[in-house]
């Protein structure tokens, strides 16, 4: 009996370091810390264009020849409300865009000014 005991804290202690263990690399999902803030970064529509986002400024690009299609800047109106003014190089027209930022920052929920809507997604 005195044997059993030690040899049954042990165990447990082995039990108990292995399943702190896994539980720090279960899923491979992003923890809450690894979650992006924010809308700096690369973000992409389901076409496959790629927006950036960095300092204020905005550009979009072709996922393939990697040619810039617009550029322009965007400010927060409120910490989920994004305003962009763009500027179309392929069609030289210049546009307002309003973006709302998703609860967990990985999507925009955009509308045009002329209505239309689209989302894009964070580019992990």
């Amino acid at each position: 009996m005195k044997r059993i005991a030690p040899t049954l804290c042990l165990t447990a202690m082995a039990f108990t370091l292995a399943a702190c263990n896994l539980s720090q690399n279960y899923g491979q999902r992003p923890s809450v810390q690894n979650i992006p803030t924010g809308i700096d970064g690369q973000w992409v529509d389901k076409n496959g264009i790629v927006s950036s986002f960095r300092n204020g400024i905005f550009e979009t690009r072709s996922s393939d020849t990697r040619e810039k299609l617009s550029e322009g800047n965007y400010r927060f109106s409120n910490p989920q409300l994004v305003e962009i003014e763009m500027r179309s190089i392929v069609r030289g027209t210049v546009s307002r865009v309003n973006c709302a930022i998703s609860n967990n920052s990985m999507q925009l929920l955009c509308t045009s000014s002329n209505g239309s809507q689209f989302s894009l997604s964070r580019k992990i």
